[in-house]
């Protein structure tokens, strides 16, 4: 019987050890060196598996995971900011300990119980989270799979890789919808319902060039495909990817876009642009303003895109894709969408 010094500590490690894992993850996607970044994918499997064992031991003993005592993990820390916690092992009482759990790193999670863990809120109405990814889940970048809570079922595209994990997703609650609150409760620990993966926007490797433009959670299948291509070395596209908000805090993904951009320049051009420059949540803000549907010709011209060559897709909400087909369409580009209506 686990006592409940074992379990606080089990907690402890178990969300170190997801802190750890976000942090790894960030790292191998921006990295540039093949050599390093196969490294670092080799470190995170092996924490994978550690918080995974962790994870299947506290629901096991305690049916609690890490932060569920009403504290929501938080963005990962920078490095020195708090050294990771010792790892548990067998207690004094000779209780068993998380490390003797032989789980594999799926065992957690099924398609009718993928476990919640990790949540971060972007804003109040932004959040990401990550379940537990089913050992037999496989899905292609850019597909959609829906999530059920309850007898609530919706439809979101999946951020992360088929490579990685965990199923991330990036979701913008509306107020009053019946989906959005409940995912406003949402903590970790808490279980979803998946189903198949399906449809989405699907990349093209065929062309050489490709246009991807975006409105806040619209930029969800785009990371999923630029991290797919990342770990399987794909170096032969050249991706222009804009993406619109209202205000600077909502793209939620700032950092690791801009990370790509710096170590990947030959693959990736990130053109974040905000809509509302003057309001005072955008104070600081010194990138490129404007709509994003209303920069696109713009964007064609200054990176010398043709249709030739060039795949567009857009991924938003429906006056946006409409506007952005009014400019692509009589230029002769083929245009991809997905509607988040």
């Amino acid at each position: 019987m686990a006592t409940e010094t074992d379990l606080s500590r089990g907690r402890q490690v178990a969300r170190q050890a997801l802190v750890e894992l976000d942090d790894v993850s960030q790292r191998q996607v921006a990295c540039g060196d093949d050599n390093l970044r196969s490294t670092l994918q080799a470190i995170g499997q092996r924490k994978s598996g550690q918080a995974w064992r962790l994870l299947a031991w506290l629901q096991q003993h305690d049916g609690h995971m890490p932060a569920s005592q009403g504290q929501q993990p938080t963005a990962p820390r920078q490095p020195g900011e708090a050294a990771a916690a010792a790892e548990p092992g067998p207690s004094a009482s000779g209780s068993e300990s998380p490390d003797s759990v032989t789980d594999t790193p799926h065992a957690a999670a099924t398609a009718d119980a993928a476990l919640v863990i990790e949540r971060r809120d972007v804003t109040p109405d932004l959040i990401v989270f990550r379940v537990a990814r089913p050992g037999d889940f496989e899905f292609s970048p850019g597909q959609s799979v829906k999530l059920g809570l309850g007898d609530i079922r919706r439809s979101y595209s999946i951020v992360s890789a088929p490579h990685e994990a965990f199923l991330e997703f990036f979701v913008e609650l509306a107020p009053g919808g019946q989906m959005s609150e409940q995912l406003r409760r949402l903590q970790v620990g808490d279980t979803l319902t998946l189903g198949p993966p399906k449809g989405g926007l699907r990349f093209d490797g065929r062309m050489p060039n490709h246009l991807m433009i975006a409105t806040v959670t619209g930029i969800n299948p785009f990371i999923s495909i630029l991290r797919d291509c990342l770990h399987r070395g794909q170096r032969a596209h050249r991706m222009v990817l804009m993406q619109g908000a209202s205000y600077q805090d909502e793209f939620g993904y700032r950092q690791e876009l801009e990370a790509l951009a710096a170590a990947h320049p030959d693959l990736l051009t990130y053109l974040p642009t905000v809509s509302r420059p003057d309001e005072a949540r955008n104070q600081g803000w010194t990138g490129v303003t404007g709509r994003v549907d209303t920069l696109v010709e713009e964007v064609l011209t200054h990176h010398g895109l043709e249709p030739r060559d060039t795949l567009a897709y857009a991924c938003g909400h429906s006056g946006m894709l409409e506007s952005v087909a009014g400019h692509l369409h009589p230029r002769g580009f083929r245009l991809e969408t997905e509607s988040y209506d």
